[in-house]
């Protein structure tokens, strides 16, 4: 989501009015997705490699990265982002 998108919701004291959420740190959310991406491929790495141990490193990160980015775009990343929210913005 762009920070300069508007939300559609609006305020329970100005019903009339959009409001727009506060600008997200560039460096605050690298950081957050940092601190979820580099768990997030350990542990995908090591339960895959009984598996894909013996492939070449390429062949094992065209499985591995798909898996992981689908981990951080669903799962991950909300939860950190609303949990971290408030820091986030500030």
């Amino acid at each position: 989501m762009n920070e300069r998108t508007v939300s559609r919701t609006y305020g329970a004291d100005d019903p009339g009015h959009p409001t727009v959420p506060a600008a997200v740190r560039r460096w605050k959310l690298w950081l957050l997705t940092v601190c979820g991406i580099y768990p997030t491929i350990v542990v995908l790495g090591l339960a895959t490699d009984p598996v894909l141990g013996d492939l070449y490193l390429p062949v094992r990160l065209a499985v591995l990265v798909p898996a992981a980015a689908a981990a951080m775009v669903w799962q991950i990343n909300p939860r950190l982002q609303r949990y971290f929210g408030a820091w986030l913005t500030r």
